[in-house]
Formats: structure tokens, C-alpha cells, sequence
């Protein structure tokens, strides 16, 4: 074979594999298969066409196959690539997607320090070996995203910063951002709850005898002071008011809501994204319930009223919008308008409408490869639209607590009490239940209620 035969097969084995690559980042699955059979029928099994061969059945969910095409493939390759670092980020991606978390976060760390070891012993001066081989920031921001599945919140905000750095561009990595800040306050806030509190209902005992006294826990969650938008640090710490800056970069990246014709927007280093509803439904949601916590009520009512006006958002962060709305409400004394948003009239006709979208969009969003976006729309949405709906309940029957209206309160708490077992009473309710009936005078019943953490109500027979 002549000197421009082996080129010319060189460069066309080359181009079967970028074609390849494209097809995958499309998720064109029947385009990438055929593409995958050219590089193979050309360049043989070499680590660059197992990786590929892996990479597809990845994007089918054969993550068993994927595993072993990966252990399958040369240890050395020809091209410029560094097989450790790509092999350990793409066993981290594969545990991510078959929910093994903290072996995501194994399998990147290693990948982090072979980038690292192979950063380290290429030759200096070349820009393009180097381009080649440093995977830095792509695996950093790989590694964040599974930290932040792990539990791992602060260490996925360290991460994740710096990605940012030079994916700026990224709208859903500034949502991730602020997703770690909120989860490092959250942390924090649960911490110091455990330690100053007996438990999730009862605070401290006092005194002893005929003095003795309940001290109930008053505070389920710390409310930091009112904060303005103008007040925003740029301090990149993970805090509610830095949360608050990332989402609004993130929403600005975004087109508006009422532009038409095909979106792209890039998400480097993934796929642009073609659909931006989902991703929209979850920096609205963020958005509110960090305004919520920084005490801007007024803040928080915006976007809480376009989320759950949303027809393309899923139905759980659609009624957690009119959660957060009604919360708004209430702190700027709006009462009637809550109610609204509480009412069952109003959380019936979003499910309703959400459920007649997703049906029209169904035969599209197979077609495409559309697909939820990770983190925040979990499987099984059932049961998270269920958990939802408790709190819409809670909030209901505490609106209605508000209105000193506690026969309808009680009556409300009691239906809902009777479809829960036992280990499933959360701790607001128990203290509902006990506000309730001090209010009425009923003290002993209070008590045996804290006592026991047991509930066991029965409907009111008579109304006032």
C-alpha cells in the first residue's frame, strides 16, 4: 500500500469517527450505528472505535455492554488521546447514570488525577498535544454534577465554580450552581436544628412538677435577613444570595418565553439544548424558593406565578409554584389571593393541563430523544407530585389557621392525617394538629399528641 493509499484510509477512518461523534451528541442512535460499523470495518477494534462503540451503548442505557467494551479496548493508543483519563471519566459518567453515586465520584476523582499525571508528562510548548490531552475542566464539571447527586453539595460548588469559568455560556450549569449553594445552607440549617432542638416537634423541657413545661420548636426553617436584589455579592460562596446571582445568569442566558422558532442554546461541554421548558420550570422554582429564604417575598411572587403558568413544565414544579405563590401571598398579607392558589379547583386544573401537554407532546419528545433534565425531574414524578400535593394540604390547613376558621383547619388535617400511616406523619403536621387544639382548649389532647407522636383524629362532629 502506497504513502497516499494509508493516508487516505487514515483520514476517512477519521471522518466515520467525527461523523460518529456527531450522530451521539444528537442522540441520532440509527445514524451513529451505521457510523459505528464504517469505523469498525476500517480502523478495526482500536481503543478510539471501542470508545465510540461504548459511547453508543451508553446513549442506548446498555450500561453492562458499555463496561465491558471499555475493559475491552487497548491501553495505549496511536492518536494524542490518554486512555486512563477518558476510561475513568466515562466509568463515572455510567455510574452517574445507573445512580451509583459515590462510585461517580470514585471513578472522576481518578480521573481527575490521570488528566493531571498526563497534563504533566506531555511535552511543553505544544499547543495542540496539549489541547488533545487536557480534559480538565470537562471532567471537573462531570465531577461536580455527580457530587452534587452524592450529597456532596459544598464539594460540588468548589467544583462546579470553576467549570464555570469556561462554560460561562452554560444556563444549567449556573442552575447546578446555585442548586449546591442551596443545598450547603440547607445542610447547614439541618445541623443546627438537630443540635438546638430535642426534636423535630418539642424544642426543650423546663422546670419540674406542677411547673414543668413544653418548650415547642417554632423555627422548621431559619429565614435569613430580607436581602435586595441590588445587595447580591459576587463572592462565589455557597449562600442563598449567590444562589439568587446564578439563577438570574442562568435565566438570562435563556430566550424569552414567548419567542418562537427552534432553539440553541449552547451547554458546553454536552449537547446544545433544544428544549429549554424543563430547564426554565427549574431556575423558576429555585428562583422562588431563594427569594423565599432571603425573605423577599415580593421577589419570590414573580417567578412563582409564571412557573405554574407554564403549560410545558412538569406538573410537580408547577405546584410547587403555586406553593411558593401562595407562601408569597400570605407574607404580604394577601390572604384571599393564597387561598386561590391553595384552593382544589386551581391545583385539579394544573394537573389537568399539564397532563393534556404531555400527552400531545408524547410521539415528539420520543421522536427527538428529549429527555428530563438529570437532577431535577426524578422517575418516578408520581410520587413526587403526590409529596407536593401534602404540602399543598399543610398549607391549606395552616392558611385556614390564619383565618381562625379551625373547625374547617381541623377537618381538613383530619381527612388528609387518615390517608398517611403512621411513619409517614411529618413533623408540621404534628404541630398543626397541636396549634390546632390549643387553640381550641383542648391542652391534655395537645399533650398526649406530643407525648405519644402519635396521631389519632377523628372528624369533627359539629361545626361552628
Amino acid at each position: 500500500m502506497s504513502a497516499k493509499s494509508a493516508e487516505s484510509e487514515i483520514h476517512k477512518a477519521r471522518m466515520h469517527q467525527y461523523k460518529t461523534r456527531l450522530f451521539a451528541q444528537q442522540k441520532c442512535l440509527k445514524a451513529c450505528k451505521r457510523e459505528i460499523k464504517n469505523v469498525l470495518s476500517v480502523s478495526g477494534t482500536t481503543a478510539s472505535s471501542l470508545f465510540l462503540k461504548s459511547e453508543f451503548e451508553y446513549l442506548r442505557n446498555n450500561f453492562k455492554k458499555s463496561c465491558k467494551l471499555l475493559n475491552s479496548a487497548p491501553k495505549t493508543c496511536p492518536s494524542k488521546e490518554h486512555i486512563p483519563t477518558l476510561y475513568y471519566n466515562n466509568f463515572g459518567c455510567m455510574h452517574f447514570k445507573m445512580k451509583k453515586y459515590n462510585l461517580g465520584v470514585l471513578y472522576l476523582s481518578q480521573a481527575l488525577e490521570a488528566n493531571t499525571k498526563a497534563v504533566k508528562a506531555a511535552p511543553q510548548g505544544c499547543n495542540s498535544t496539549m489541547y488533545s490531552i487536557n480534559h480538565h475542566y470537562q471532567i471537573l464539571y462531570n465531577y461536580g454534577i455527580v457530587l452534587l447527586h452524592a450529597g456532596q453539595p459544598k464539594a460540588a460548588f468548589n467544583c462546579l465554580s470553576q467549570a464555570a469559568t469556561v462554560y460561562s455560556r452554560n444556563p444549567r450549569l449556573w442552575l447546578r450552581i446555585a442548586e449546591c449553594a442551596i443545598g450547603v445552607v440547607k445542610q447547614s440549617q439541618e445541623i443546627e436544628q438537630i443540635q438546638n432542638c430535642k426534636s423535630s416537634t418539642v424544642k426543650a423541657i423546663v422546670g419540674s412538677g406542677i411547673y414543668r413545661k413544653t418548650i415547642l420548636n417554632t423555627n422548621f426553617q431559619n429565614h435569613p435577613k430580607k436581602c435586595s436584589a441590588g445587595l447580591l455579592s459576587e463572592d462565589p460562596t455557597p449562600s442563598l444570595t449567590y444562589a439568587a446571582l446564578c439563577l438570574n445568569n442562568a435565566l438570562e442566558l435563556l430566550p424569552p418565553s414567548n419567542s418562537g422558532g427552534p432553539v440553541n442554546i449552547s451547554a458546553l461541554p454536552a449537547a446544545p439544548l433544544k428544549d429549554v421548558s424543563k430547564l426554565r420550570a427549574s431556575i423558576l422554582c429555585n428562583q422562588a424558593y431563594v427569594w423565599l429564604g432571603l425573605g423577599d417575598p415580593l421577589q419570590a411572587l414573580k417567578p412563582a406565578q409564571e412557573l405554574f403558568s407554564l403549560t410545558a413544565a412538569p406538573v410537580n414544579l408547577r405546584l410547587l409554584g403555586s406553593v411558593y405563590a401562595a407562601e408569597a401571598l400570605i407574607l404580604l398579607n394577601r390572604n384571599n389571593e393564597a387561598t386561590n392558589c391553595l384552593a382544589p379547583e386551581f391545583v385539579g386544573a394544573i394537573i389537568n393541563s399539564t397532563n393534556c401537554q404531555n400527552k400531545t407532546n408524547e410521539d415528539d419528545a420520543s421522536s427527538t430523544g428529549s429527555s428530563p433534565i438529570p437532577g431535577k425531574v426524578p422517575a418516578n414524578q408520581e410520587t413526587t407530585v403526590q409529596d407536593v400535593h401534602n404540602i399543598i394540604i399543610l398549607n391549606s390547613v395552616a392558611l385556614y389557621c390564619m383565618k381562625r376558621d379551625l373547625n374547617r383547619a381541623k377537618r381538613i388535617l383530619a381527612q388528609h392525617l387518615s390517608t398517611l400511616n403512621d411513619g409517614e406523619v411529618p413533623a408540621q403536621a404534628t404541630m398543626l394538629l397541636v396549634y390546632i387544639e390549643l387553640r381550641q382548649g383542648n391542652t391534655e389532647a395537645a399533650l398526649s399528641i406530643l407525648k405519644q407522636q402519635q396521631i389519632n383524629l377523628q372528624l369533627p362532629t359539629s361545626t361552628t
